[in-house]
C-alpha cells in the first residue's frame, strides 16, 4: 500500500500553483505574528590564549514562559570559561539546563571531530534574599578552578536583597588567576533603591581592602541596576547616565575601571534598551587588554539597542531573558 501526501483536487498539494503565493504571504505576516524565533551565531569563539568571562541575568530562571532549550543554546554559544549568573530561582532546573548544554556540546564535538568539549558545572550563593533570586557561577570544569567560594552578606544591603558571591579563579589552561565578585544590586527608581545601590558601593570598597591585599587582580560584575532615581519627596531626579558616571567615579577610587559596553545597552524594558549590566576590572590587571570592551550579544546586538515594538519583542526577550549576555576576553596568562 502506497501512502500519498495531502492531495488538493487530485494533485499533490506541494505542486499546486497557489503554494508559492501562500508561502510568500506567510513570510510577510511573520512580523505581525510576534516573537518569531530568530537564532544568531554572532558570538565569535574565544580566541587562542584568551579566557572568556561573561555576565548574564537569566530572568528568574526558570519562568513558565522560559524556553529552556533555547536558553541552553544561548549559553553554549557564548563559549565562555566562566559565566556570572543572576536571578537563578531553581538550582535543580539549572542543573537540568547544564545537562542539556553538556550533552549538546558533546554531540557537536563528535560531529565536528574537534577536541574535548566544554563541560559546565555551577555554584550558587547560599542565599537569594527574600525573593529567592540567587547569583552564582557557571564554569567549565576542564578549564577553570574555583576556590575560596564565599557568600558575601556584607554586600546584601537589606534581607530582601541578594548577597554577592566571591571566588578565586584559576585558569587550568594558561595560568591566569584573579578574584571575582558577582552582584545583583537593588532594582528600582525610588530613592530607597538608589540609596541601596550607593550603599553597596560603600560596602564594596570596604570588602576590596582585604581582598586586594591577597591579589590585586579583581573583577566585579553583574546586574548593577544603574537606572537612576525619579524625582519625588523633594529630591531631584538622577538620570541613569548620572548614576553610571557616579559608578565610574567610585570604581576609580577603588582602583577599578568599568569597561565600555558595545553596543551600549544590556537589557530591554517596554521596548527600550537600558544599561544595567557591567564588568569592572582592576586598573592594574595587565591580563585585561588596554583595548578591552565588554561586548553585548543576543538580541541587544541584533537590534543595535534601537527601540523595538513592545508588542513584537524578539523571541529571546520573551522566552529567555530581558537581559543580554555581556562578555570580556582576558589574556590567559599569569602576569603578576
Amino acid at each position: 500500500m502506497v501512502k500519498r501526501g495531502l492531495v488538493v483536487r487530485g494533485r499533490p498539494w506541494l505542486t499546486h500553483p497557489w503554494v508559492p503565493l501562500l508561502a510568500l504571504l506567510l513570510l510577510a505576516l511573520l512580523p505581525l505574528l510576534g516573537c518569531a524565533r530568530v537564532e544568531s551565531d554572532s558570538v565569535p569563539p574565544a580566541g587562542e590564549g584568551r579566557f572568556r568571562v561573561a555576565t548574564w541575568n537569566i530572568r528568574f530562571f526558570p519562568q513558565p514562559s522560559t524556553d529552556v532549550e533555547r536558553t541552553g543554546e544561548v549559553l553554549a554559544d557564548l563559549d565562555a570559561d566562566l559565566i556570572a549568573v543572576q536571578e537563578i530561582a531553581d538550582a535543580d532546573a539549572l542543573a537540568g539546563l547544564l545537562e542539556q548544554v553538556n550533552a549538546r556540546l558533546a554531540r557537536q564535538a563528535i560531529e565536528s571531530g574537534l577536541g574535548s568539549p566544554r563541560h559546565y558545572r555551577f555554584v550558587l550563593a547560599e542565599s537569594g534574599g527574600h525573593g529567592g533570586q540567587f547569583v552564582g557561577y557557571i564554569y567549565d570544569e576542564k578549564t577553570v578552578q574555583l576556590s575560596g567560594v564565599k557568600t558575601l552578606t556584607s554586600l546584601q544591603m537589606t534581607p530582601d536583597l541578594r548577597p554577592g558571591l566571591f571566588a578565586r579563579v584559576t585558569s587550568l589552561r594558561g595560568g591566569l588567576d584573579f578574584q571575582i565578585i558577582v552582584m545583583h544590586t537593588d532594582s528600582g527608581t525610588r530613592d530607597r533603591d538608589y540609596q541601596n545601590r550607593l550603599r553597596f558601593l560603600d560596602s564594596l570598597e570596604v570588602e576590596l581592602v582585604g581582598r586586594r591585599a591577597v591579589d590585586a587582580d579583581v573583577v566585579v560584575l553583574g546586574d548593577l541596576n544603574t537606572m537612576g532615581r525619579l524625582a519625588g519627596d523633594g529630591l531631584p531626579r538622577v538620570r541613569w547616565d548620572e548614576e553610571i558616571a557616579n559608578l565610574d567615579r567610585r570604581a576609580g577610587e577603588m582602583g577599578l575601571s568599568r569597561l565600555s559596553n558595545s553596543p551600549a545597552c544590556t537589557e530591554y524594558y517596554r521596548g527600550r534598551g537600558s544599561f544595567l549590566d557591567h564588568i569592572l576590572v582592576s586598573t592594574t590587571m595587565t591580563e585585561a587588554p588596554s583595548e578591552a570592551v565588554a561586548r553585548v550579544f543576543g538580541y541587544c546586538a541584533e537590534v543595535d539597542c534601537q527601540p523595538v515594538d513592545s508588542d513584537n519583542m524578539p523571541y529571546d526577550y520573551v522566552h529567555v531573558s530581558d537581559h543580554c549576555p555581556v562578555v570580556i576576553d582576558l589574556i590567559d596568562a599569569d602576569r603578576d
